[in-house]
């Protein structure tokens, strides 16, 4: 049994490589950068993103937001965001585009991003036909089914106490 085990094990393993599933994040600056290999929330996000301030103090946080406001009037922001390996400029914009302050890459604000987002999720929960329960999805019918069960198994307990 235990060796029809590990061949399944090494049979998905190969199907599906850990490295691919949980792939580490490219290099960056900050070493308290966000990693979420599932996603992470908005909520999340904003709470980790404000560290970045405290991370490089705002002398040159202030040296880099005007520098990326000159990129963007200049219509040269890409360019600025990719010149830098260490993604410091990239963090830059990330945490001022938390903020509230610059659009992202696709010229939409943090408002607009949460809402697609949000109205994204739901869609893609009713096409699948998962419910949001915490962290996991449950089927809707399974959960449907759960429920009428439970219901009836509620009325027939009542139902025999009263006999």
């Amino acid at each position: 049994m235990k060796s029809r085990l590990l061949i399944v094990l090494f049979v998905i393993s190969i199907l599906f490589p850990i490295s691919n599933i949980f792939a580490p994040p490219t290099p960056n600056e900050w070493p308290g950068a966000p990693y979420c290999p599932g996603g992470c929330s908005f909520d999340h996000l904003k709470q980790r993103w404000s560290e970045y301030y405290d991370y490089k103090g705002s002398e040159g946080m202030e040296v880099k937001k005007n520098e990326m406001l000159s990129s963007i009037d200049n219509g040269t922001l890409n360019e600025w965001l990719d010149v830098d390996p260490t993604r410091a400029h990239s963090n830059v914009h990330t945490y001022y585009f938390y903020q509230g302050e610059v659009l992202n890459r696709d010229g939409k604000s943090i408002d607009d991003v949460t809402f697609e987002r949000f109205f994204s999720d739901v869609q893609q929960n009713l096409r699948n036909n998962h419910v949001p329960l915490g962290q996991i999805y449950i089927d809707f019918t399974f959960l449907l089914v759960l429920i009428v069960g439970i219901i009836i198994g509620v009325i027939f307990v009542i139902w025999r106490k009263r006999k």
